[in-house]
């Protein structure tokens, strides 16, 4: 074969060669002219046709092969220009993604790889299909970096941004730039999904894991309808079970119920509908103007129960009605609250304050139960 630099010409440019079908650029060479006298680089201006080029390692390990229907190589800019590009990008001496483009580029003595224009990208291992229209392959550096209208897709996720770069030893891709993905769901109009929006995602498709470290918003979908919107100022989402865990100003909006939530953590498992918040964190249902915090609490969002703990404090807006417990039961669709362990009870118009180790009713009526033992007071407002 003969060398361009490290990358050479094979196959069909050779065949080419042989049976004289070379198209050169004005001023080139006559093909018995290809090479120089040593071997190592074409004449400027050289064009070839349905060429394959290839870049091995130190080794001799393929970095790359790329076959194109026209390439030009440009000695004053050390670059081979190629039209539609087809090749391999190779690992350990192993293919680990197929590309397409319109356009291509071989620079940096076949250490940089550039492609142009409809790119597909195919990982061969990871099962990944990367779209976009300007694409870098840096072998030495083992990254892949896909820019310009960048959509992905797997079965784990499908996402667009406007920028991916895939480290493929580490099994990871960073996504940036108005990242928007989407979890997989066999039937989207029947099964839940996750669409997950940041400035940044890193995506370790191995462990099936996301990571932000910048704000992320995450929204569960239920027959393509919104149900829940959660954000945080960072979080991880696993993919396998569907865990979400944000930390950082949390915000949860439970739209079906309808309930809001406020909180610095909280662990989101979502197939269970179970929501763990072991930081202080502030409940309003903004219907019936309820007011509720404690130090600690699980949401049971599949049966509408709300279990608090420690220094729970309930507000509702209608006679000022205030009540104190160490635990409280709220059951979100009856309204009805039971509070146990020191509690107190105050409204106003009529004033009352109660105290008792048990109490049940419900926060929008005033309609509330305290038990102190022997004594059992009824308060019904008027």
């Amino acid at each position: 074969m003969t060398k361009w630099r490290p990358w050479m010409i094979g196959g069909a440019a050779i065949a080419a060669l042989a049976i004289g079908l070379i198209a050169l650029i004005t001023p080139g060479p006559r093909p018995g002219d290809l090479a120089s006298p040593d071997g190592d680089e074409p004449e400027p201006g050289l064009t070839l046709r349905d060429v394959t080029l290839e870049q091995p390692d130190d080794q001799g390990q393929l970095l790359w092969r790329v076959r194109g229907s026209e390439v030009t190589y440009s000695s004053d800019q050390g670059v081979a220009f190629i039209t539609r590009p087809d090749g391999e990008l190779f690992q350990d001496g192993e293919v680990i993604y197929e590309v397409v483009a319109d356009k291509g580029e071989v620079r940096e003595n076949g250490s940089v790889i550039l492609l142009r224009g409809n790119i597909v990208a195919t990982g061969v291992q990871n099962g990944s299909v990367l779209r976009g229209n300007e694409m870098e392959w840096r072998p030495d550096d083992d990254v892949l970096i896909m820019r310009d209208q960048i959509t992905g897709s797997h079965p784990q996720l499908r996402a667009v941004a406007n920028e991916a770069r895939v480290y493929n030893r580490e099994n990871r891709m960073e996504l940036a730039g108005n990242v928007v993905a989407n979890t997989v769901a066999a039937d989207p109009q029947s099964d839940p999904w996750l669409k997950l929006q940041a400035q940044e995602l890193t995506w370790f498709w191995q462990d099936e894991r996301i990571d932000s470290a910048q704000p992320l918003r995450v929204e569960q979908f239920k027959q393509n309808v919104i149900t829940d919107v959660v954000t945080g100022q960072q979080g991880t989402v696993n993919l396998a079970n569907r865990l979400v865990r944000l930390r950082g100003r949390v915000a949860m909006q439970m739209l079906e119920l309808p309930l809001n939530m406020t909180s610095e953590a909280m662990d989101w498992q979502v197939p269970e509908e179970q929501v763990i918040v072991n930081q202080p964190l502030t409940l309003v249902q903004p219907a019936n103007n309820i007011r509720v915090t404690a130090r600690q609490g699980r949401l049971d969002l599949a049966n509408e129960q709300i279990y608090l703990s420690q220094d729970v404090v309930a507000v509702g807006e209608v006679n000022q009605a205030r009540m104190t417990s160490d635990r409280l039961t709220w059951n979100v669709n009856t309204q009805t609250v039971v509070a146990e362990g020191q509690v107190n009870y105050r409204q106003v118009n009529p004033t009352i304050n109660l105290n008792g180790s048990r109490a049940v009713g419900r926060l929008d009526d005033q309609t509330i139960v305290v038990d102190g033992g022997r004594v059992v007071t009824e308060i019904v407002p008027n």
